[in-house]
This record gives C-alpha cells, sequence and structure tokens, in this order.
C-alpha cells in the first residue's frame, strides 16, 4: 500500500515552511515562480493530492459556479440546441481558466428559483443564467440583485440584476438592412417577439426598414419559440397560406436552419427563391447548405464576460451591465447566384 504524503512532508523535501506549500498549491501570486515551480514538481512526483474538502473549509469557498439554462415546457428547445452548448462551453471554458469548475442545472417550471436554491444551498459561489424570459419579475422577486449572479439576455430596463447581453437591436438592424440591400422587399420575420431579446432584434428589423423608408407588413410576423420543429413545421404551413415573402430573418440560428429546410421541403432555392439570415452564428451555421447568413453574438467573449463580471463580484467588487458587439457574417443562403 502506498503511504499518502503529507503537506509537511512536501514542504520538508521542498526546503519551505508548510504555509509556502499551501499557497503554491492554491495558486497564489505571493509565492515566487521558481519555488512554486518546484513545490508543483516535487507534488507530482509524489503523488500528492489537495485535500478539497479541507481547502474548501479553510478558503471558506467551494470553487464552483452554476449556470441555469430554464427550458419552457411549452417550447421543444433542449439542453442540446447549439446556441445552449456553446454558450456552456464558453462559459466552462473561462471558469477553468480563473480555477472554478460548473454546475448545470435546466429547470423546466418558471416557478422554481433554481437560481436561490443554488445559492442558499452553497452548491455554487456565483450563477449565471442564460435567458430572462417570463422570468424577469421572479429573478427580482427573489432577491438576487444583491447576490452573485449574472444574466446573459437583452437589456430590457425593467431589471434590478447585472446583465450581459449582445446588442440585439443593432443585430436585428444589420440582417435586415443586408436583406434589404439585396432588394428583398417582402420579409419574414421568424421568432417570438414576446421574448426580450428576440423582441429586441424585431425592433432593429422595423428600424432598418423606416431607415428606407420602408413599410414592415404585420402578415409577416411568424412568431414561434425556439424549437426546430416547431419553425419547420409553422413555415411549411405558412408558406401554403400563399402570403408571399422573399427573404426570411430568424432570431435563432437553429430557427433559420429549420426554415431553410422546410423550404427545401417544398422544392423552394434558398437563397435563389428566398433569402435566408439567422442570428447566433453557432458552428453548424457554416455547415449547413447553403451556409448560413448570421449575426455573430460572439459566444465565447459573452461568455468570458460574465464570468469575469461574477468573480469580480464574489469578491466584492463594482459591475455594470455590459453589452457585446454583434456583426454580421455573410455566407451563401442570403446572395443569389
Amino acid at each position: 500500500m502506498v503511504r499518502k504524503i503529507t503537506m509537511a512532508e512536501l514542504a520538508r523535501r521542498a526546503g519551505v515552511d508548510v504555509s509556502t506549500v499551501s499557497r503554491a498549491l492554491n495558486g497564489s501570486p505571493l509565492v515566487k515562480k521558481p519555488t512554486k515551480k518546484l513545490i508543483m514538481e516535487l507534488a507530482k512526483e509524489t503523488g500528492y493530492v489537495v485535500n478539497a474538502t479541507a481547502r474548501d473549509l479553510r478558503k471558506q469557498t467551494n470553487q464552483m459556479l452554476g449556470i441555469v439554462i430554464p427550458l419552457s415546457s411549452e417550447s421543444d428547445q433542449s439542453i442540446s440546441d447549439p446556441f445552449f452548448l456553446e454558450m456552456v462551453g464558453a462559459v466552462s471554458h473561462a471558469a477553468s481558466e480563473q480555477g472554478y469548475d460548473l454546475i448545470i442545472s435546466t429547470p423546466k417550471d418558471n416557478n422554481q428559483i433554481a437560481e436561490r436554491n443554488l445559492l442558499l444551498t452553497g452548491r455554487a459561489e456565483g450563477l449565471i443564467v442564460i435567458g430572462q424570459a417570463g422570468r424577469t419579475n421572479r429573478l427580482n422577486e427573489a432577491g438576487l440583485a444583491d447576490k452573485n449572479i449574472i444574466v446573459w439576455g437583452g437589456e430590457t430596463g425593467d431589471h434590478d440584476y447585472t446583465l450581459v447581453g449582445s446588442d440585439n437591436f443593432n443585430g436585428g438592424r444589420l440582417a435586415t438592412e443586408h436583406l434589404l440591400s439585396l432588394g428583398r422587399k417582402r420579409i419574414l420575420f421568424v421568432g417570438e417577439t414576446t421574448l426580450p431579446e428576440v423582441a429586441l432584434r424585431f425592433e432593429g428589423f422595423r428600424a432598418a426598414h423606416n431607415d428606407r423608408n420602408c413599410t414592415t407588413d404585420d402578415a409577416l410576423i411568424l412568431p414561434v419559440n425556439f424549437g426546430g420543429q416547431t419553425a419547420y413545421d409553422s413555415l411549411r404551413k405558412f408558406v401554403a397560406s400563399n402570403k408571399e415573402f422573399d427573404a426570411i430573418f430568424a432570431a435563432s440560428d437553429v430557427l433559420a436552419i429549420a426554415c431553410i429546410q422546410a423550404l427545401q421541403s417544398l422544392g423552394k432555392s434558398v437563397p435563389k427563391d428566398i433569402s435566408v439570415v439567422g442570428y447566433d452564428n453557432v458552428g453548424l451555421a457554416r455547415l449547413t447548405t447553403p451556409a448560413l447568413t448570421t449575426v455573430d453574438q460572439n459566444i465565447e467573449r459573452g461568455g468570458k464576460i460574465m464570468v469575469d463580471l461574477l468573480i469580480k463580484k464574489i469578491r466584492g467588487d463594482s459591475i455594470q451591465s455590459q453589452v457585446v458587439e454583434t456583426s454580421l457574417i455573410v455566407r451563401r443562403s442570403s446572395i443569389p447566384e
């Protein structure tokens, strides 16, 4: 049986005191680099393992962050949605770089305040919530304004918590300006405009029309949730209604991809007959046929900003909400040959 080495013995071998070993193993900047390197090498050679439970008790921290992804029971959207997966990946990577692990929670009940539960039980030191649809009032009422929480979403002006999100208005404007510049005149907006982020994208959609003295047609709004199957079925029914449109701006890439598939199933060509633009710029967008023109909301940067702000808040620093810039990525789905 291999005998476990103690911190005291590790300190003796390194020729330093126990406190120096403790600081080195916990990444303290107070330990000189050569000393830290020696201690880490000795720890590796001797198989020394940090007692995480004891460390957490000493530091009064569990080095865990939570990420909450509320899923509506009325939507066919799931945690496997590419946007969620890429956001979780971005947050996880950023958290790992700062020495934190991640707990994922996916409540489907809007009445369930997973945010508060994770904080009160001490399972997580801080939380990131992806999306605020239908939860703004509950998040405010939960008394989380002064807690360690960051929310990803659109700026609505009626929240008491720290918010990070893409410039949804500008994103909607960029997508629509692109389609109008191609000579598309009847653009179908696909997305549920009662959702905060989608509402801002729709405002940008209307602003781009106004800039060109174009009117928008209320008949060219297809209110669907973020579920791909719902969008596919709804667009096929919409096409059957014989309403004329020559372009689609979808509120997410998943919706846009579902729309392309629905159009192709009906024998329509994208982009020859109908140009399509999405929103998110998930990795899958460049692999569709045709490759999807989309609004990049810089998910990786957004995840890093949220983690950085959350850790600052955990440390007691003052922070402010931030907006991530959006840009248009033009691919084949919008430009006719």
